[in-house]
């Protein structure tokens, strides 16, 4: 007997590479027969990238730098210009040091009215680092000594034209141009031509080199020098928000691609069964959802990175004076936006994994009858949830506030964290539906039920609410902060300071007449105002038995400041005393009972103090510390009337601090910018301070867009899969309100769920990266986070209600597949 041949070729086990192919083919067959169904789901993808794409080219544009300060270089000195020898041998000793400077020169010219004084600049356009502060907008640089040009604030102060004669610095010079700073829009200031400018008041040089390259050179030169350096905060941190803001997006991603495709999966499970019946192993049927996967993260990818970049080059220069700065919009990171493409589709095809592995492992019998899995216990991800918030939090309290690796990490094993709360918080509402009306429980039930993929439209809803909470937190703390350290701007919208010239070290002498006849100016500005207006004195404290001569040449008193020093530096930083009378007592909210007679000075200030500016020895006072004002222009370092007496020294009128009852037009601005000017009083008014509002506002409508159409595919697709108790109770005479009320329910349990886990997730975040200042998260942006948990969810309770009401096409049994 002979033995049996062996075949020629050994087939593979489960078909080999043949069958995976022929598998491929059948489900991409497959998706081009459902194209329609998923359209919506690759919608939503195509929705999440975009918004990723979106926002990492608006976050990498919009962030401001220091190039409208320092340009391309390291560092700037500021050298004073009184002594023109001085001021040579320190730039040549500059320049030999370093090779490579830019120097502009600044003077700093009064305007007859306007108490903030225009910047003259001797600057050469196209410098080594001065070209990022410097753009012609219209016209053209000036030449000669009998040129200038002006930014559009300037200009439209002045009220002059290209073209035109402008009076500026008690010169008459022609308007040829007109510039900016491209990399700070709120930087107002003239241009003349270098080589025939006027002496400067200060030069400031720009070099580069190293920290220690600096203060080596500083080392060389003797007297004081300012100096400061470009902060760290640059591209590199820029890039660094990037990347954490692109991997928010893609985690965002794979969660919307995770609840379409458990719904994808939970609709082919029949054909995903009679394919196991005929043989197909778990491997093959793992990957027809892989295959899927793949193709719908690649167009969404592509699609989705187009429509984001598009949308950014169509919005990037009307975002040019909220970002400050101007914005090339194709100035993008190419790199981050091409590997989102690739992490999109890597994304899509892993989010696909976790329903093709369940459904593989569903027994053939279960899937030929299309019933729904049992969902799993809700302590596992509880268990997990735990762990990585415990993970989150102890990185993002280890970070200090201050490390950007242990926040980005930290933040995103919190965020992963509160979303795999989502199932115990599913189950914990569906706990109370024994309380609650009938259509009511068996929405809530069907959220138990299709835990899957309710769990991973909560998260993708909860990460979209979460993201737009942090956002209107984050602003607003950024804001107080700001607010805290600045004040909230010089003045209010609805207050003038108006000056008898500028505080300085000598006040004039006036006569009864003089005096008469400034305060008349002061009254005719206030009736220019309309309305009812209150009026505070400004007076100074002045050494009477002191005469002197000030920058005008007129006689007078010295004017007694208080000086501080600053540590480390070789100056003193001074600031003028106003007298404290019982109306400015009282516009600091400050009780007189509660000074002693002993005090000198009322200041928010701190540090080593002295009575300066008067002609016998520095004097150290007696301070209180008073609350900072909340307008940075505000008098707010006042002399008591007890010291003036101590000392001899007089009031002396200084100006005037006019409070409207309604925010000032630019109408009236105009006029009392007129009458100012014509009587020799300088007037400051509310200068315009970045808010972050709008960005508030937009966070809140973005994240409400992406948080409903997610709602909107969930809803529909877990309604969907419900259908069997719907065409029941529809053929039972349930009427249209039965089925809109289970939608409704549906839609606002998982929209208040999200918003309540997405606004405490954006909480605890915060908090790790704020944690050495915690009270800046007291400021509760009380609108916006209210729009986000109770008007979300009505708002998507009442779509779903709405939209809800067709009656089902075919009532006693389930279309077959």
């Amino acid at each position: 007997m002979t033995a049996l041949a062996e075949p020629a070729v050994k087939r593979a086990a489960g078909g080999g590479l043949p069958a995976r192919r022929a598998v491929i083919r059948w489900a991409v067959r497959l998706y081009r027969r459902e194209w329609r169904r998923q359209i919506l789901m690759l919608i939503l993808l195509a929705v999440a990238v975009a918004g990723s794409a979106f926002g990492v080219a608006a976050t990498y544009n919009m962030s401001s730098t220091s190039d409208g300060k320092f340009g391309s270089a390291g560092h700037l000195l500021t050298f004073d210009a009184s002594d023109p020898a001085q001021l040579a041998a320190r730039i040549a000793a500059t320049r030999q040091w370093y090779g490579a400077t830019d120097e502009i020169g600044h003077r700093f010219a009064a305007v007859p009215g306007l108490f903030d004084p225009v910047d003259i600049r001797a600057q050469k356009p196209g410098g080594v680092y001065s070209t990022p502060m410097l753009a012609l907008r219209q016209g053209r640089y000036p030449q000669g000594p009998n040129e200038i040009a002006l930014t559009d604030k300037v200009a439209g102060t002045l009220k002059a034209a290209i073209g035109a004669p402008v009076s500026l610095d008690g010169k008459t010079r022609t308007m040829v141009g007109l510039i900016e700073n491209p990399s700070d829009l709120n930087d107002e200031f003239a241009v003349v031509d270098p080589a025939a400018a006027d002496p400067a008041q200060s030069v400031t040089v720009l070099v580069g080199g190293s920290v220690q390259n600096l203060q080596d050179f500083r080392q060389t030169l003797a007297g004081p020098v300012a100096r400061e350096s470009r902060p760290d905060l640059s591209r590199t941190s820029i890039a660094l928000i990037v990347l954490a803001l692109a991997a928010v997006g893609l985690l965002l991603v794979s969660l919307v691609a995770a609840a379409g495709f458990v719904v994808a999966a939970q609709r082919r499970l029949r054909q995903l069964g009679m394919l196991a019946a005929i043989g197909a192993t778990q491997r093959h049927l793992r990957l027809v959802m892989l295959a899927n996967g793949a193709v719908v993260g690649l167009i969404a990818g592509v699609a989705g990175t187009a429509a984001g970049i598009a949308a950014w080059l169509a919005v990037a220069t009307t975002v040019e004076t909220a970002a400050g700065h101007r914005i090339d919009r194709f100035d993008l990171p190419w790199t981050v936006l091409g590997l989102g493409i690739v992490l999109a589709f890597l994304t899509s095809t892993a989010a696909a994994w976790w329903p093709a592995r369940a459904i593989a492992r569903t027994p053939v019998l279960n899937a030929l009858s299309a019933r729904p899995a049992k969902p799993r216990p809700a302590r596992r991800s509880a268990l997990l949830a735990i762990i990585l918030l415990a993970a989150g939090s102890a990185a993002l309290w280890a970070s200090g506030g201050t490390s950007p690796a242990l926040l980005v990490g930290g933040a995103l094993a919190t965020a992963i964290g509160v979303l795999f709360v989502g199932p115990l918080a599913i189950r914990a509402l569906a706990a109370l539906r024994r309380l609650m009306p009938v259509p009511i429980r068996l929405a809530l039930t069907d959220l138990v039920r299709y835990q899957a993929r309710s769990g991973a439209a909560l998260a993708a809803i909860s990460l979209a609410l979460g993201i737009a909470a942090a956002i209107v937190i984050g602003s607003a703390a950024a804001e107080y902060t700001a607010h805290r350290e600045a004040g909230l701007g010089n003045l209010a919208d609805s207050h003038l300071l108006v000056r008898i010239g500028e505080p300085a070290p000598v006040i004039p002498e006036r006569t009864a007449q003089q005096s008469a006849a400034l305060q008349a100016q002061a009254d005719a500005i206030t009736a220019a105002l309309g309305g009812s207006s209150s009026v505070i004195p400004l007076d100074m404290a002045v050494v009477s038995s002191h005469t002197d001569r000030g920058g005008s040449g007129q006689p007078g008193h010295p004017a007694v400041e208080l000086s501080i020093e600053i540590p480390g530096e070789e100056y003193l930083a001074s600031y003028p005393l106003f007298v404290a009378t019982p109306q400015i007592l009282a516009l600091n909210g400050i009780d007189p009972a509660t000074i002693a007679n002993d005090v000198d000075v009322l200041t928010f200030r701190t540090g080593r103090f002295q009575l300066s500016n008067i002609p016998m020895r520095d004097l150290v006072p007696v301070t209180k510390s008073i609350p900072k004002p909340d307008y940075a222009s505000s008098p707010s370092s006042l002399i008591t009337p007890a010291a003036m007496a101590r000392h001899g020294w007089e009031a002396a009128r200084v100006g005037w601090l006019i409070q409207a009852d309604h925010p000032l037009t630019a109408t009236q601005l105009n006029a009392v910018q007129d009458l100012a000017a014509s009587s020799g009083l300088t007037v400051e008014t509310r200068r315009e301070e970045a808010s972050l509002g709008s960005l508030r506002s937009g966070a809140t409508g973005a994240g409400a867009l992406l948080a409903l159409a997610v709602l909107a595919s969930t809803v529909g697709l877990i309604r969907s899969e419900a259908g069997n108790d719907l065409r029941s109770l529809t053929a039972m005479g349930a009427p249209g309100r039965i089925r809109r009320t289970l939608t409704a329910a549906t839609a606002g349990a998982l929209a208040l769920l999200g918003a309540i886990l997405g606004a405490a997730g954006a909480y605890l975040v915060l908090a790790g990266a704020y944690q050495n200042d915690l009270t800046v998260l007291q400021q509760v942006p009380g609108w916006h986070l209210a729009a986000i948990v109770v008007g979300i969810p009505l708002l998507a309770t009442l779509a779903a209600w709405l939209l809800a009401g067709r009656e089902p096409v075919v009532f006693a049994r389930r279309v077959l597949d």
